[in-house]
């Protein structure tokens, strides 16, 4: 006989093994192995059989996949000589080795202004460092800008080390850290926060029984350096009532069952106190089977709350037993062993326990008594002889990969069929964590023995890292050791963060586990894309019949039940599948199969050279526990992670401030100081609260006398300050330890030789009062080889709040920039009707179209923004009438509404490339709109439409034929096509007696889709003289004569803005633009991009989608992107601030805060393309509310005036009378 064996899976790059297992038969049989791949024959192995018995391994190295991810390949095995010939094949996986990263940043949560340091490290499935270089990794703040981005990131040792400075007006919120085109993502927020000093912890109950009569509820709290907190305890312990249990019965609500705990903690921290089971429902299914308990802890002097949840489960079973250990078969006459784990109710091991063993045999019942041991485990022998019933090769498996392999021989003519050996084992990450190890026998008649066991290992490394502090224990400022240790030559990286920081905002840790799950890891059987089946596809490997067992009886513990099948005539090729190996044989390796017959059964990474650091560190000046954690990656031993080890930060005398984060100028606030005193002695103590000119202090009488404080004490001083200067401002208080013969504690209080004052200084950011008010000014300069500067005066209104102005400066690259990251904002308004649903809907197509075109769209992008259309599109039907046509509230309406339908069917035809839309929902719409088309060829206005400005405020048949026409001609419908040729008659028609520029506008975009030239020269003609130029800008309004003193920062009527972007479009939609044509554009644009705001929208809604369309028109056809342009931003006031802008940045958010305000700044850029550059003002204005209460009699009908928040204009006015009079 002969056995091949290999992994199914090969993984590239990689050194596999495969071995050949001959029987004496093949003495002078060449046999060879050989891998095929689409590319090549590889020749694995070849040996010709010798005298004995022989196991023959080889390694080999795994080819590349042809197509470079993977690769079925074939496994073919040849036999030739004396005689015989004879090969078989299988198929194998050639599989590109997956890679996983992480991004570990400096802690989880920030406060502006902080600096953010982040890691990234990409490993192997060995958790070797990959050193490839990141094509680019970027940041995004919570609007998904792209803040900073670093190209071409060349990691040092499979780390990358990048930071980032938060701005002092960071907006607040998650942060992304993007790696590999998107496809790992690291996250950290910011937030205006105080970090908390104490926790509070259920500590028990972890869990309850049915059986039990009474529990014990305990709440601790305690500091961050590990002394107990002091405080009122309020606790809640409720069992819900299941809401859908009324519901479904018809019966009133019933109460939560609840009891209500309150208490001070003791000197250790904690208060328990006994909750009798009774109060709560134990049966039925009205209330829910677990314990909902909420504590409250605050602390003594401050008032400052901690809190804490734990829901516990109440088991109707005391406890519960499983088998570990145990295979799931038997083999005739060999012992079966395997291990009983008990635990209690609370998930707690149960020692010196009995249990009660039940084997069902043919030959009866048979009982055993086992006791547990101190794990819990009762390990049990049966012999099998009455359970349905004659050289040995070793493999061992991990991670799907043969690892190791051997013989042994047993002599049957001393012993018979029966012996025994033993084998030394080591684990490594290469096994870890489920090894497996197979031994199989094959007797000179092909029949087979095996047996297998799997192991479980510890997620371990083979890089051994530990990281500890000496003392573990040190005052603040002190220094402490890092000692350090790692395989030789290791590049270490070591994170410590402030446990009041994780205590806010719990984070995934870094860990073992969380590294190996970085990798799909499959243990068992083979990939699907070579698996191998039989014939019978409705059995199973478990498909055998169940014995019958008679029911246990109750006990206190639930019973635990295994049926082992029987293995007669070894199933070889089962046991191998299970491992993940293939084998090829010509012995008896697969049982037959019955087909009617089922069978019956952080600092910066440091270099380690020796193996050992050792580096004196200084302790930060916070009492707290530092957790610090150190990870290191070695090409040659590859990744290691320590375990988190603290470092205790504490003196036995200090002074603590309670401040909140930020206050209002001008608002009164109790600045609160507690002195601790952790000496053995009692001691007296003074305080003081320095003064200072950023704030009023009015001080308490009791903070200017001296105070006793005994051993385990605490003290609290209180203030009440006005902040009165804005920013941070700083709060200093001191304490000191007074040498005085006023007795304290019976005595004179003790003065320690060393440490007898303490100092904290703590920051406060105080805020401008009054309500903020948000200012753009948007520039488009395009240099072209030339300096093309502008000049912005950032002037402070009258009226605003006292030094509350901020200025900053937005430079990007591209003009669809900020609407590219505001896909979801760029709109601002509620979605709740099938109009503001497509205003919504619209512009995300535009972006979509100009990313595509412009090559910018990535996948993070697009599946961003498809999302959004698909909830569009779903929630857009539901306002469709059955003849197809679409109005603001769906059938309600009574008709459909011709503008919405034409504006719907123009975004669904157009939305097609991106997402599925069902062709007839298009085709209905059209249906209906032809069946409202007049004689005449116009369009007849049916139904009604709420939000008039999507019309642009021109109600008349000419416009809403033109509208239409835009649409069919957008959406791709040809010239000829009555619909279109018919309508453009109308329009053909009324072109000389229209004289309503928005009208003109949309005649002469429509007339240039339609290609009709001539037309469309004549419009452009008229429009041309009355074009407002204003230097390098073009518009046109409505209004007769601008007004001469508008402000630069003053918003345009948002109907401008909408008819300069139709003549944008007409400009634009010709074929072969000439220079002089792409220059007015760009003047027209000019214009355009000065009345976007801040999310890179408009002042209003239908402005915004048309004005997008175009500006996206714009970018494909006329827009230089940056190709190398340099904008300096500079002040009369010596501020000066250079931007370079490229095309590898051009949609980087990149943001300058401007110090001189008010004042005169200039934009002065350079170089070849555009730039795109917005100034915003940000002021605090003053608000009030007046009310006064008049009494009237005689009660009228009050007139309510309803108005279009965005244009207010739009407004209707009813009567109303209170329904009560």
């Amino acid at each position: 006989n002969y056995l091949v064996t290999l992994p199914a899976q090969l993984n590239f790059p990689s050194v596999q093994k495969v071995c050949l297992d001959l029987s004496p038969g093949y003495y002078d049989v060449k046999f060879t192995v050989t891998l095929e791949t689409k590319d090549k024959t590889q020749k694995l192995l070849e040996h010709s059989g010798l005298n004995k018995r022989h196991l023959h391994c080889i390694s080999f190295l795994v080819p590349p996949p042809a197509d470079g991810t993977e690769e079925v390949a074939t496994i073919r095995v040849s036999g030739v000589g004396n005689n015989i010939s004879f090969e078989e094949k299988k198929k194998v996986l050639i599989q590109r080795q997956g890679s996983g990263t992480f991004v570990q940043t400096d802690k989880p949560i920030y406060t502006p202004g902080q600096q953010v340091h982040f890691r990234i490290v990409t490993l192997d499935s060995n958790f070797v460092p990959v050193n490839d270089k990141y094509s680019m990794v970027e940041l995004q703040d919570p609007n998904s800008n792209r803040i900073a981005q670093w190209l071409e990131v060349v990691p040092q040792q499979g780390i990358v080390d990048l930071s980032f400075q938060l701005a002092p007006e960071a907006m607040l919120g998650t942060y992304t850290v993007a790696v590999a085109e998107g496809k790992t993502f690291g996250t950290f927020s910011v937030e205006e926060y105080v970090l908390p000093k104490f926790k509070a912890e259920v500590v028990e109950p972890k869990g309850l029984s049915t059986v039990q009569e009474s529990f014990l509820v305990k709440i601790c709290c305690r500091y961050t350096y590990g002394k107990p907190m002091l405080g009122a305890v309020q606790v809640s312990v409720c069992q819900k009532a299941h809401t859908y249990w009324y519901r479904e019965v018809g019966r009133e609500q019933l109460p939560d069952k609840c009891r209500n705990l309150s208490g001070q903690t003791d000197k250790t921290g904690c208060f328990s106190a006994p909750v009798d089971m009774a109060t709560f429902n134990l049966t039925g299914y009205a209330y829910s089977h677990e314990i909902n308990i909420v504590a409250t802890v605050v602390e003594e002097g401050t008032g400052v709350e901690a809190n804490a949840t734990q829901n516990v489960y109440i088991s109707p079973e005391m406890g519960s037993m499983t088998f570990e250990d145990t295979n799931n078969f038997y083999h005739p006459n060999f012992p079966f062993s395997g291990k009983i784990s008990v635990r209690g109710h609370d998930d707690s091991l149960l020692k010196n326990h009995p249990v009660f063993l039940v084997i069902y045999g043919t030959n009866g019942v048979f009982n055993q008594t086992l006791v547990t041991d101190n794990d819990g485990l009762a390990p049990f022998t049966l012999g099998t002889s009455s359970w349905n019933g004659t050289d040995v090769s070793l493999e061992l498996i991990g991670k799907g990969n043969l690892v190791m392999e051997g013989q042994k021989h047993l002599n049957p003519k001393k012993k018979g069929l029966k012996g025994s050996f033993s084998l030394s084992l080591t684990f490594t990450s290469r096994l870890a964590p489920d090894p497996s190890l197979v031994i199989y026998a094959i007797f000179p008649s092909g029949g087979v023995v095996a047996d297998k066991i799997q192991f479980s290992v510890e997620m371990c490394f083979d890089n051994q890292v530990s990281v500890g502090f000496s003392p573990s224990q040190q005052l603040p400022g002190a220094e402490v050791e890092l000692q350090l240790q790692a395989a030789p030559g290791s590049l270490c990286a070591l994170r410590a963060v402030d446990e009041s920081v994780l205590l806010l905002r719990p984070e995934r840790e870094l860990s073992n586990r969380s590294v190996y799950g970085m990798f799909p890891f499959w243990y068992g059987r083979y990939p699907y894309q070579v698996a191998e089946y039989d014939m019978c596809p409705a059995s199973g490997p478990w498909d055998f019949p169940q014995p019958l067992i008679d029911p246990v009886p109750q006990g206190h513990l639930s019973a635990a039940v295994w049926r082992p099948w029987l293995s007669e005539g070894s199933d070889l090729f089962s046991i191998f599948q299970d491992v993940g190996l293939k084998i090829l044989s010509n012995a008896k390796i697969k049982k037959p199969v019955d087909c009617s017959h089922p069978s019956p059964n952080y600092g910066p990474p440091m270099a380690r050279n020796a193996g050992k650091e050792a580096v004196h560190v200084t302790v930060p000046d916070t009492i707290t526990e530092w957790k610090a954690i150190s990870f290191c990656t070695s090409q040659s031993r590859g990744f290691g992670l320590s375990p988190t080890i603290g470092l205790t930060a504490f003196k036995p005398f200090f002074v603590d401030l309670t401040l909140p984060y930020s206050v209002v100028r001008g608002e009164s606030f109790r600045l609160t100081a507690t002195i601790f005193n952790y000496l053995k002695d009692c001691i007296r103590v003074q305080t003081d609260l320095a003064k200072s000119h950023e704030y009023q202090l009015e001080s308490r009488a009791d903070s200017q006398t001296s105070s006793c404080l005994c051993a385990d004490e605490a003290k609290t001083y209180h203030w009440n300050i006005t902040a009165v200067k804005l920013g941070h401002i700083n709060f200093t208080v001191s304490t000191k330890i007074l040498d005085s013969n006023e007795p304290c504690g019976g005595q004179k209080g003790f003065v320690p030789q060393k440490g007898q004052s303490d100092m904290l200084i703590k920051p406060v950011l105080v805020k401008p009062e009054g309500v903020l008010v948000e200012k753009t000014r948007s520039s488009l300069l395009c240099p072209k080889g030339k300096v093309v500067s502008e000049s912005v005066s950032l002037e402070v209104p009258a009226g605003v709040v006292p030094d509350s102005t901020k200025a900053y400066v937005t430079v990007l690259g591209d003009i669809m920039g900020t609407a590219l990251q505001n896909l979801d904002g760029l709109v601002q308004m509620p979605s709740g009707c099938g109009e503001q649903n497509m205003v919504l809907f619209a512009p995300i197509i535009y972006v979509l179209q100009y990313l595509e075109k412009a090559g910018l769209l990535t996948e993070e992008i697009k599946s961003r923004a498809v999302g959004f259309l698909e909830i569009g599109y779903q929630k857009e039907l539901t306002y469709k009438h059955s003849n197809g046509s679409y109005s603001a509230f769906g059938e309600q309406d009574g008709d459909g509404n011709t503008w919405l339908t034409a504006f719907v069917t123009k975004c669904f035809g157009q939305a097609q490339k991106f997402i599925f839309i069902d062709p007839k929902n298009i085709q209905d719409a059209l249906k209906w709109m032809a069946g409202h088309q007049l004689p005449s060829g116009c369009y007849a206005n049916v139904g009604k439409l709420l939000h008039t400005a999507m019309k642009g405020g021109v109600d008349d048949e000419v416009s809403l034929t033109a509208y239409v026409m835009a649409a069919l001609l957008e959406m791709g419908k040809a010239v000829d096509d009555p619909m279109v040729s018919q309508g453009l008659q109308c329009l053909r028609n009324s072109v000389t007696s229209t004289s309503n520029l928005y009208t003109q506008a949309q005649l002469a975009y429509i007339f240039s889709l339609a290609g009709e030239m001539d037309m469309r020269s004549t419009l452009l003609k008229q429009l041309d003289q009355k074009a407002i130029i204003s230097g390098e800008s073009i518009h046109w309004s409505q209004k007769s004569t601008p007004s001469l003193n508008a402000s630069p920062w003053s918003e345009p009527a948002s109907l401008d803005v909408e008819l300069t972007a139709y003549v944008l479009l007409a400009q634009l939609t010709k074929p072969n633009l000439t220079q002089k044509e792409i220059a007015k554009a760009t003047n027209i644009v000019a214009w355009l991009a000065k009345q976007r705001n801040a999310y890179g929208g408009f002042s209003s809604t239908q402005d915004t989608v048309v004005a997008l369309q175009a500006l996206a028109k714009y970018a494909t056809t006329a827009y230089m992107p940056s190709e190398d342009v340099s904008l300096a931003v500079k002040s009369t006031e010596n501020f000066q601030r250079t931007f370079n802008i490229h095309s590898a940045n051009r949609l980087v958010f990149q943001q300058e805060t401007l110090p001189n305000v008010p004042g005169m700044y200039t934009l002065e850029a350079s170089g070849q393309g555009c730039v795109y550059a917005q100034l915003s003002k940000n002021t605090q204005t003053y608000t009030f509310t007046i009310s006064q209460n008049v009494f009237v009699t005689n009660l009228k009908p009050a007139a309510i005036k309803v108005y279009d928040y965005y244009l207010p204009d739009e407004q209707a006015t009813i009567q109303y009378s209170d329904p009560c009079e």
